[in-house]
């Protein structure tokens, strides 16, 4: 993809997501991994599709808010019902229609899927354009690593991460509801949707908010147009700023700041890897910020009392109560790993191919964000995280639960 002032935001969006990730999954032997009927895959599917919805009712199920205000909802709640978008290939479980029996069917919503399969950007509903936003859905099928239920559980958690996140000014796309049904006896089964805006918080001017994109689609290749070169390069070359300074200024610094200051002042892990950090451009592509999605994180509380936080907790990835990893660790894995291994060597290798940049600068100015940005929080760089790296064992459990091990590697990016 050719990126030039004046393109529709909207489909550059679409396409960044769904063909600009080539050569950007190697990072685990799992990691391209799509159990979806290629009808819905991403990058060989259809321009769009449509999701079938279904109206529940107060005995079949519940509608979930945030505290952030969204006008989103009223395309979703109707008084005390409510509609259950549904991804087709969840359908097609086995329990899942059955859950479903009795249900009224809604009106079709046309969705395009983004990078993940399973989050979908909403065209329209019942053939009406509606502001633009994302549902997050129940997938109870594997997508790279992990099964991706989408229970009451993990709404609740997402939610309440999202007004963590806005209350201290993070930049963005907050998660506003959710709903969910009944599926037996026990609350905690219940599955459904997440629901997103599309519109960073806190806002950008309106002149600025054009354009959007993944941060994978800055390194990743153009499986459509294999000759055309990368985003990030594209970006760098009309900036006509040093390649090392727009790296590290636009986009390593921020993030690696972002991360510690989230941390630190909510005690929320966010994990900002190459699908959930975003990139904001103005329209002459001149102008950048950094945005977050995707609320699915682990929440240490002894950091929250640290900084004088309290309230209840989450009902789910809370660390000391179902997670019994030690928070150090979490924070490798979600450091080191998502955001260091994962996206900014993406970064740095491309960097390097293509205008000769020494990897080891732009680490060391990760490595100086991350120590003045926790020294600034009131916190001990070298107490944070573990000497050494970790990371997901080599096997899918059987129960779906993770575990970590020791990689024995220094940490690269801290």
């Amino acid at each position: 993809m050719m990126l030039t002032p004046g393109a529709d935001p909207a489909a550059v969006w679409w396409y960044a997501e769904r063909y600009l990730g080539d050569g950007t999954r190697t990072y685990s032997r799992y990691a391209d991994d799509l159990e979806i009927d290629p009808r819905y895959h991403p990058q060989r599917g259809e321009d769009r599709f449509t999701l079938p919805t279904f109206q529940i009712t107060p005995d079949r199920g519940s509608y979930l808010t945030s505290r952030t205000d969204s006008t989103l909802h009223q395309f979703y709640r109707d008084g005390d019902t409510f509609l259950l978008p549904v991804h087709p290939e969840t359908l097609t479980v086995p329990g899942v229609k059955q859950c479903l029996a009795g249900c009224r069917p809604g009106p079709p919503v046309e969705v395009v899927p983004s990078a993940n399969a399973r989050t979908v950007f909403v065209l329209a509903i019942d053939g009406k354009p509606v502001p633009p936003h994302f549902l997050k859905l129940h997938y109870p099928k594997r997508l790279s690593r992990f099964t991706r239920r989408l229970r009451r559980p993990v709404i609740a958690l997402q939610l309440w991460v999202s007004d963590q996140l806005m209350q201290i000014g993070a930049p963005l796309l907050p998660e506003v509801g959710g709903g969910v049904v009944y599926d037996g006896d026990d609350p905690d089964q219940a599955w459904g949707f997440l629901l997103r805006e599309a519109r960073p918080r806190p806002p950008v001017p309106a002149a600025a908010a054009t354009y959007l994109l993944p941060w994978f689609a800055l390194y990743g290749g153009d499986v459509r147009y294999r000759s055309h070169p990368r985003l990030l390069e594209q970006l760098v070359d009309a900036s006509g700023e040093p390649p090392h300074r727009w790296l590290i200024d636009r986009l390593i610094d921020p993030v690696v700041r972002l991360w510690v200051r989230v941390l630190l002042r909510t005690g929320c892990a966010i994990e900002p890897h190459g699908q959930n950090t975003l990139l904001g451009l103005t329209a002459d592509l001149h102008t950048t910020w950094v945005v977050y999605r995707d609320c699915a994180v682990y929440v240490d509380p002894r950091i929250r009392t640290a900084a004088g936080l309290g309230g209840e907790l989450p009902p789910r990835n809370v660390i000391g109560q179902d997670v019994a990893v030690p928070a150090g660790q979490v924070f490798s894995l979600v450091y080191d790993s998502f955001l260091g291994h994962h996206t900014l060597a993406y970064l740095a290798r491309l960097a390097q191919q293509r205008w000769g940049l020494d990897p080891g600068e732009l680490q060391a100015a990760a490595r100086h964000a991350f120590t003045t940005q926790v020294i600034t929080e009131g916190g001990d760089p070298a107490a944070l995280l573990p000497p050494t790296v970790y990371y997901y064992t080599d096997q899918l459990p059987d129960d779906g639960r993770w575990q970590l091990t020791d990689t024995g590697q220094p940490p690269q990016w801290r």
